[in-house]
C-alpha cells in the first residue's frame, strides 16, 4: 500500500512524504478499503501546519474524509461486503446521539490515522454504504464540511422548509449549507467581505448578501431582507468577531450555531439580546455517524453535487494542499485514486 504522511519536526509541506508499507492484516471486525477518492478540509491544513489544538503524534497520516470499496472484510464483519462502496465517517467514536468531549480525540487524520492512503483499515462501525449514485468524490466531500453544515441545518438546527438560515462567510461549510437548505426549500443568506463573492453566492442560489465590512452592523440589513423577521438558524463561522452582530441577526428563539473559531476576540455578547430574543447559541462539532448516514439518504435521493475546486492525483498530494490555501473559487479540492498514481 502507498500512503501520505506528515511527520514532526517538520511542519507545513514540507513535512509531508509518500510512503509504501506491506499491507496490514484484518481484525475481527475490521475492514479493508480501497481508496477511491479524498478531500481537503481547513482542519487538515492546520494539522500539517502544525496550528491543530490536539496532541499529535509524531507521525501520522492525515486527512479524514474518503470514500472507496470494501476490498476485504473480518470474520465477524456482517454489515458489509467486498465490493461495496463506502464513504468514512469523520469521528467514528462518535456513533450516534450529542457529541461528548472524550469523543475529540477520535476524530480521524489528527490523533487517529487518517485516509490519505491507497487503503486502510477500519472498523465496520467508521463506514456508511454508498449508493452507486453518488460519485467517489462527491462522497468524499461528505464526511466533515458536509455533514457540519447538515448538523447545523437540521439536526440540532430544526430548520424547517419556508424558514431563513444564513451563514457568515463564504467557507466551505457555508456554501454546502446554501446547496443543502436551498433543496429543503429554506430561504438563505450569506456575509462577506467581498462583493464579488456575495454575487457569486447568489448566483449559486443564495437569496441575499451583506457586506459586514462596509457593513458593521449588518444585523440590521439581514432583518430588512426577512421582513424584520431575521434568520431562524445562523452558521456562525467566525466566532468572537462577528457572534454579538449574529445573535442580533436572529429570529425570535433563533438558534446560532457555533462552528469555528477565526479570532477569540470581539464585541460581547449582550445578554440581554440573548433573553429578549430568546435566542441560543449551540456548538456543532461535526456531527455522528448516524448523521453521515441521513446525510448519504439524503444527498442520494435529491440528486445533490457540490461544486469542485480541482482534482489532483495522490501523487500530487502537497500540490493539492497548496491549491487549498490558494483557493480559486468555490468548490472542495479532491485528491482522486482512479488513477491508481502511486509512483
Amino acid at each position: 500500500m502507498r500512503s501520505i504522511w506528515m511527520a514532526k519536526p517538520k511542519v507545513g509541506l514540507g513535512s509531508l512524504r509518500m510512503d509504501r508499507q506491506e499491507s496490514a492484516s484484518l481484525g475481527r471486525s475490521e475492514i479493508r478499503v480501497s481508496i477511491k477518492a479524498n478531500s481537503i478540509n481547513a482542519r487538515d491544513i492546520m494539522a500539517i501546519t502544525g496550528q491543530s489544538p490536539l496532541p499529535l503524534p509524531d507521525e501520522i497520516i492525515p486527512v479524514s474524509d474518503g470514500a472507496g470499496i470494501v476490498s476485504e472484510i473480518g470474520e465477524d464483519v456482517r454489515l458489509f461486503a467486498p465490493g461495496d462502496r463506502v464513504v468514512i465517517a469523520f469521528n467514528p467514536t462518535h456513533q450516534d446521539g450529542p457529541f461528548k468531549p472524550e469523543m475529540a480525540l477520535g476524530a480521524l487524520g489528527e490523533v487517529c490515522p487518517g485516509v490519505l492512503a491507497s487503503e486502510v483499515i477500519l472498523e465496520e462501525s467508521a463506514l456508511v454504504k454508498l449508493p452507486e449514485t453518488v460519485s467517489f468524490e462527491q462522497a468524499a466531500c461528505l464526511p466533515c464540511v458536509a455533514v457540519t453544515a447538515w448538523n447545523a441545518l437540521f439536526e440540532l438546527g430544526s430548520l424547517l422548509p419556508g424558514q431563513t438560515a444564513m451563514a457568515v462567510g463564504t467557507g466551505s461549510v457555508a456554501m454546502t449549507a446554501l446547496q443543502l437548505a436551498k433543496t429543503a426549500g429554506i430561504r438563505f443568506g450569506i456575509t462577506s467581505s467581498d462583493d464579488s463573492k456575495i454575487e457569486e453566492a447568489k448566483s449559486l442560489g443564495a437569496d441575499f448578501g451583506v457586506n459586514y465590512r462596509s457593513n458593521p452592523n449588518w444585523s440590521e440589513i439581514v432583518r430588512e431582507a426577512t421582513g424584520g423577521m431575521g434568520a431562524n438558524v445562523i452558521l456562525e463561522t467566525a466566532g468572537p468577531p462577528s457572534i454579538a452582530e449574529s445573535v442580533r441577526a436572529c429570529a425570535q428563539n433563533g438558534r446560532v450555531m457555533q462552528i469555528g473559531l477565526k479570532a477569540m476576540e470581539g464585541p460581547p455578547v449582550q445578554p440581554l439580546d440573548l433573553l429578549v430574543g430568546g435566542v441560543s447559541i449551540l456548538p456543532v462539532m461535526v456531527g455522528s455517524r448516524a448523521v453521515l448516514e441521513r446525510l448519504v439518504a439524503a444527498v442520494a435521493f435529491n440528486k445533490i453535487s457540490f461544486p469542485i475546486q480541482s482534482r489532483f492525483a495522490f501523487s500530487k498530494a502537497p500540490e493539492a494542499f497548496a491549491s487549498f490555501l490558494d483557493p480559486v473559487g468555490f468548490g472542495k479540492t479532491i485528491i482522486s485514486h482512479e488513477t491508481g498514481d502511486y509512483q
